[in-house]
């Protein structure tokens, strides 16, 4: 008996969950790129030194990150486009 017996699926469904799961793997590295090539440029060390001072900087690059997101969010919704269309590097 196979796994998947008395289920019923629809043609060319086997794909969808990976290819959902890869378009969520890409947005979090579009992300990631976002704050670590342009919001910090290039810079590769936080500056603080002490473990909550680092974490606080990690919380303010976010935080900012999820602020300009929001704000080109908006800006798409105004003019009926998807914020993908939006390029970040002209967004701050």
């Amino acid at each position: 008996m196979s796994r998947g017996a008395g289920k019923a699926r629809s043609p060319g469904s086997e794909g969808a969950p990976a290819r959902k799961r890869a378009g969520a793997t890409r947005q979090i590295e579009l992300s990631f790129d976002e704050i670590e090539i342009h919001q910090t440029g290039h810079q590769r060390v936080l500056r603080s030194r002490t473990p909550e001072l680092v974490k606080q900087e990690i919380w303010a690059l976010l935080l900012t990150h999820y602020a300009i997101r929001h704000i080109m969010k908006d800006a798409a919704d105004t003019v009926g486009t998807d914020p993908d269309n939006l390029s970040f590097m002209r967004s701050y």
